[in-house]
């Protein structure tokens, strides 16, 4: 009894211990659903299950392991409840099995209740804090209101896929709801990787220290921003949208990402970052192939960034933080597996006869990748840092 009870308070000072490895699970039948498609397994096309598996279940489970471990560290506020966790992951799963089953509404308003909820445990952790998170963190609310209105415009509008209500709920999920918090936390966790001190870094304070609005805020029109071209692209067909998009990140990463310092990690961090600036600029310059495009930014781009950041949380958090700072060469496989990936993916759309291999081929490249990531780092997340 008293080690179940270590277990579940492990869980709840650290949810990544648990909602990292059911992402995993939830990112490898989203994927595997593509191969069992084309073996006549499954029946129902897997588009609109892939999609919402791979943000709603994969995605979501990463960005609630981390936000639910960082924030509470972060504003120096309680960790989580048992309450809070059960529920938090009840939705989830919840979510993700109707997904699964085809009904997808009750996914979307499941997933909505889901955000909600997380976004009152944090919410409640910010009025509470001792200290005061950083200002970039403005594009982590916002990517989280970007999920939650996306998948509201998506419930409201199913019956109407190809409206501009259901294409910005589309965008604002799909997009939003990763990047925005993706280019958040990059410049907070970038000087970590590259075991760099944070020079910009603002004095601990409850109360928001000077200079904190103004960063905030510039974060915040950034994304903004880039949630406005969302919305234009989606009313008005046109590449304008797109180039605009890409100028905004492109602002912020230079204004806010440190450009020196080498580490393994810090540089897959990097690549992943650059992968999703390229996507971008692909959808812009060939919009006509936009579905590819979007495939550069979310395999090579958002899942590559994911594994990067979650190896520096399972490292970091089981006794294990000299590892991200040597090389690793298990994740070079990783990583070049999930390139061919990506190749993959993006050719399919370009050679239509071809499309089912290259289709089959992206999906068993991704799972292997994420079975020898799962091999290498998911045991380490039973172990607890016995300093902290």
């Amino acid at each position: 009894m008293e080690t179940r009870n270590r277990s579940i308070q492990l869980f709840c000072e650290e949810p990544f211990r648990l909602f990292f490895p059911v992402g995993l699970t939830l990112g490898i039948v989203g994927v595997s659903l593509w191969p069992l498609y084309y073996a006549g397994l499954i029946t129902t096309y897997p588009a609109t299950a892939h999609a919402r598996l791979m943000i709603e279940g994969f995605m979501a489970s990463f960005i609630i392991g981390f936000l639910g471990t960082a924030g509470p560290r972060i504003t120096s506020t309680r960790h989580f409840s048992r309450g809070e966790l059960i529920t938090l992951l009840t939705l989830d799963l919840l979510s993700a099995g109707f997904h699964f089953g085809g009904a997808y509404r009750a996914g979307d308003a499941l997933f909505i209740l889901c955000l909600a909820f997380f976004l009152c445990v944090i919410g409640k952790r910010f009025v509470r804090r001792k200290d005061s998170p950083p200002p970039n963190f403005a594009l982590v609310a916002l990517g989280l209101l970007n999920g939650f209105a996306g998948a509201l415009l998506l419930t409201l509008f199913e019956n109407k896929a190809y409206s501009a209500q259901y294409r910005v709920g589309a965008s604002l999920l799909e997009q939003g709801f990763v990047l925005l918090p993706i280019l958040g936390v990059a410049p907070f966790l970038l000087p970590r990787l590259l075991d760099l001190p944070c020079a910009d870094e603002l004095a601990e304070s409850r109360t928001l220290p000077p200079g904190w609005i103004t960063r905030a805020t510039f974060a915040a029109t950034i994304g903004v921003i880039v949630d406005l071209t969302f919305i234009t692209e989606s009313i008005v067909v046109n590449a304008i949208a797109g180039w605009v998009r890409l100028g905004a990140i492109l602002v912020y990463l230079i204004a806010r990402m440190p450009r020196r310092g080498r580490s393994f990690l810090g540089d897959c961090l990097r690549v992943g970052i650059a992968t999703v600036v390229i996507g971008i600029g692909v959808e812009a310059l060939w919009p006509q192939y936009r579905i590819g495009a979007l495939h550069v930014v979310f395999v090579s781009g958002f899942s590559f960034i994911v594994l990067t950041i979650a190896i520096r949380v399972v490292f970091g958090h089981s006794g294990n933080a000299h590892l991200f700072l040597k090389r690793l060469p298990f994740f070079i496989i990783v990583g070049a597996l999930i390139f061919f990936a990506m190749l993959s993916r993006y050719v399919a759309d370009l050679a239509p006869k071809a499309r089912t291999v290259h289709l089959v081929a992206a999906a068993i490249f991704w799972l292997i990748a994420v079975l020898i990531w799962m091999g290498k780092v998911i045991p380490k997340v039973a172990i607890a840092d016995l300093e902290e």
